[in-house]
């Protein structure tokens, strides 16, 4: 395929050579390095020559010749210029981007007359820089593969997405091309090749990636991975929660306990009798009275609930001494 290219190339520079004539307003490429034959295309000026040149850029010439004599030919196209006698016709070689210009032949006549034999536009072009075909990103879903392709040069750049199968890929959008001045660049798809092409007009390069398994430009499906943060935090913040509600249960429980031995250690005073001062008879044998113990020393802590306040008429309270009969010992 770069051959046949190549040869339509070659053809389109030859046809621009042969067809331009009087007329430049469609201009000729030529590869930087090249030689380009410049013919007169108007043999009928040819007749009653005074003299011949050739101009570049209207004013600079590259040479002049007056029939039957050697041409002269200007300093800067020493050596790079060849004159052919029979039909005034010139071959530039080794042409620079600097050669880029229009050129004319005129002819002088011998009546002083000027006249325009031939003109051309000339464009000097360096040979197209190879491109680079690069994957910039990839997003795959099992069983499909999307993908960004960059096709660069040095002077430009054109993105195209593809997908692809395990069988089958596809362009989207179709084919791509980008071009400034005199360059082109362009991404397309060939069977199961991915085509960047860097062209001007007088040649071109291509970087190709080929796509003989999806695997080649896409990894390995792997379905994703959950996110681990969620799962941690969640038990994280589960254990905080169940240790924070354990630490209040038990000092809750702690709590409960204190107060229970704090109630259960408490010493209640023992009332004491105190037996009221009474007269004693002489005749009473002290000894022989029983000694009587107080009903407050039976009386323990009320643990119960308080009793309800009222009012009420309470018969006073016989004492026990009201049941202790003095006896009055025998005669």
């Amino acid at each position: 395929m770069k051959s046949f290219v190549t040869v339509l190339f070659v053809i389109y520079l030859l046809y621009l050579c042969e067809s331009q004539g009087i007329s430049a307003r469609t201009p000729v490429f030529v590869l930087k390095g090249e030689d380009l034959l410049l013919n007169v295309t108007k043999d009928d000026v040819l007749q009653d020559v005074f003299s011949f040149s050739w101009k570049f850029k209207e004013n600079l010439k590259v040479l002049t010749v007056n029939p039957g004599n050697t041409p002269n030919v200007f300093p800067d196209y020493t050596g790079r210029i060849e004159f052919l006698v029979n039909n005034f016709s010139v071959k530039l070689k080794n042409l620079q981007e600097a050669d880029s210009g229009v050129y004319t032949a005129v002819v002088t006549k011998l009546s002083g007359e000027e006249t325009e034999a031939a003109k051309y536009k000339i464009k000097v072009q360096d040979r197209a820089s190879l491109p680079l075909l690069t994957v910039s990103s990839v997003s795959r879903s099992s069983p499909s593969c999307s993908f960004s392709v960059t096709c660069s040069s040095q002077d430009s750049h054109i993105n195209s997405t593809f997908t692809c199968d395990t069988r089958t890929c596809s362009q989207e959008g179709g084919e791509r091309s980008e071009g400034i001045p005199d360059t082109f660049l362009q991404v397309h798809l060939s069977s199961r090749s991915i085509i960047c092409n860097h062209s001007n007009h007088v040649s071109w390069t291509s970087d190709t990636i080929i796509i003989t398994n999806i695997q080649d430009v896409c990894p390995k499906y792997v379905p994703p991975k959950p996110d681990p943060v969620p799962i941690i935090l969640g038990v994280f913040f589960t254990i905080l929660i169940l240790a924070i509600i354990g630490v209040v249960l038990w000092c809750l429980r702690m709590r409960r306990t204190s107060k229970r031995v704090i109630i259960e250690n408490t010493i209640y005073d023992t009332a004491q009798f105190v037996a009221p001062a009474r007269t004693q008879d002489p005749t009473d044998d002290e000894a022989s009275a029983p000694y009587l113990s107080s009903t407050y020393a039976m009386v323990g802590p009320h643990t119960g609930p308080p009793a309800p306040t009222e009012t009420r008429n309470t018969a006073p309270l016989e004492s026990v001494y009201a049941q202790v009969k003095n006896t009055t010992p025998g005669p």
